[in-house]
């Protein structure tokens, strides 16, 4: 990575030398930056799989870091060479658990800027550039125990394996290749040397080919595989200073020669103005005599026009008969037809927090929960307002009848909820709303503590509402209206 920026310092120095005599304003510049980056969602495809189940592999944003060198030609052209680097953590692959992924990438690109003028001391610019991009990935899928034992199949981990014998699947290297970024950014000019430069950087990088593996875990017997990662784009705002050896470089001031007085006019016209003789004097009108007209009568019509009193006013509409709001949006002309709100019923009987044989009931009470801002940015089965409880089950129901990850998922949380044949004994009657109270805490859809999250609700009314499910042994247990995740709560 050092060997292309040495190599663009180079080319700087070459083109450099031809122009440096041919503007003031011209000199080096060394640039540093950081700020807060992002990747885009990536695909991963081979023996690990992003697209077999939820929304595949969405990122989380890092601190970024940026250095160049370059030269600044004076006429609004800058040229750099620019290292960039930004790592992400991806959380779960397509929300399965016991899976993870992490992604660094640098680059080494040539940039060419353009600096627009007639902004004082600001001074915006757009630019952009090509050059390599290092892409090193972290990526981990492995199959899981279920309550019983039975062995839950990651379907992220792409695999032959029989009922008692899992895989995992591993994924920890690197490739290079070409790609572009767009750039747009402001300066702020402190001194002639000095500039506060912050900057907006769009990166668009190449496919990476990496080896993954994947091992037996009772056997131990290991195979190597191609997996390819693709998507490789980041997004990065960063601010910093940039410094210029040399600075700008006073223009010379030509004063002209002072102009030869004008001839002075002497002869006063009848209008007050002055001129050489009374040949250059303007005539002088004859005066005008004014005209007033008669005022026309006037009528104001019901709409509040004035119009003459011989003209006619616009016929008047026919009264409209007056509507209402109802509390759903809708529009009636008697409110007794408005339809009845049904009330959501709040209920605030939960769980004691605490440890449970259980895995999901499982509340790590010596952790301080994570208070969550809003909901839906990790959805499991969608945001599901506007449903009632009988067609919240039958959504749940289609997803255990077209999805295997969904179907032991909902078999293992009804069996932990005292069900002996899991989902199959599931009824609509066993559905209902309620609204969870401000500080509600608890095990919240998947993460990392036991493949969920010890978290507290938000305190919007909106995001605390939720489907309750009836129990065989007791357990409390909802799904969140706003994202589909599941529920643990507890006091």
């Amino acid at each position: 990575m050092k060997s292309y920026l040495f190599s663009a310092v180079s080319v700087l120095s070459l083109i450099s030398a031809g122009a440096a005599s041919a503007n003031d304003n011209d000199g080096w510049y060394l640039r540093g930056n950081a700020g807060y980056g992002i990747h885009s969602d990536i695909d991963v495809e081979g023996q690990i799989d992003s697209a077999q189940h939820g929304n595949g592999i969405q990122s989380e944003g890092d601190i970024a870091y940026s250095g160049g060198v370059g030269y600044d030609f004076g006429d609004n052209w800058r040229l750099e060479a620019d290292y960039d680097r930004l790592r992400s953590q991806f959380g779960a692959i397509s929300q399965t658990p016991n899976s993870s992924a992490s992604l660094l990438t640098e680059t080494a690109m040539l940039n060419a800027l353009y600096d627009f003028d007639g902004l004082g001391k600001f001074e915006p610019y757009v630019g952009a550039g090509v050059g390599m991009v290092r892409g090193k990935a972290k990526l981990f899928a492995a199959d899981f125990a279920g309550t019983a034992g039975e062995l839950v199949v990651n379907p992220t981990c792409i695999g032959t394996r029989t009922t008692s014998r899992g895989l995992e699947c591993g994924v920890s290297d690197s490739d290079t290749g070409f790609g572009y970024q767009l750039l747009a950014g402001m300066g702020y000019k402190i001194s002639d040397n000095l500039t506060w430069d912050t900057h907006y950087t769009y990166l668009d990088g190449p496919s990476l080919k990496l080896e993954g593996q994947q091992a037996n875990v009772n056997t131990g017997a290991t195979s190597f595989s191609d997996v390819l990662v693709g998507g490789v784009a980041a997004h990065t705002l960063l601010t910093g200073l940039r410094y210029t050896f040399g600075g700008s470089k006073p223009k010379p001031v030509i004063t002209p020669p002072p102009a030869a007085p004008a001839p002075v006019a002497s002869f006063e016209c009848w209008d007050g103005t002055m001129v050489f003789n009374s040949g250059q004097c303007l005539p002088k009108p004859e005066p005008v005599v004014e005209t007033i007209p008669e005022p026309t009568p006037m009528q104001s019509c019901w709409d509040g026009s004035v119009i003459p009193a011989t003209s006619s006013c616009p016929a008047q509409p026919a009264p409209q008969p007056q509507t209402y709001s109802c509390w759903d949006g809708s529009v009636v002309y008697d409110l007794a037809t408005c339809p009845v709100q049904q009330p959501v019923v709040q209920q605030t009987n939960l769980n004691l927090c605490g440890e449970s044989s259980v895995a999901i009931f499982n509340v790590p009470t010596n952790k301080t929960p994570k208070q969550m801002p809003r909901l839906g940015t990790m959805p499991e089965f969608g945001d599901s307002h506007g449903l009632t409880p009988s067609q919240f089950y039958d959504k749940l129901n289609a997803r255990y009848n077209d999805n295997a990850t969904d179907k032991a998922y909902l078999n293992y949380l009804f069996k932990s909820m005292g069900y002996s044949n899991g989902w199959a004994d599931a009824q609509p009657y066993m559905f209902s709303e309620e609204v969870l109270p401000v500080g509600t805490r608890g095990l919240l859809g998947l993460g990392k503590q036991h493949h969920y999250e010890y978290s507290i609700l938000p305190t919007n009314d909106r995001d605390r509402q939720a489907f309750r499910i009836q129990s065989a042994n007791g357990s409390v247990v909802h799904f969140m209206k706003t994202c589909g995740n599941y529920m643990y709560a507890c006091e």
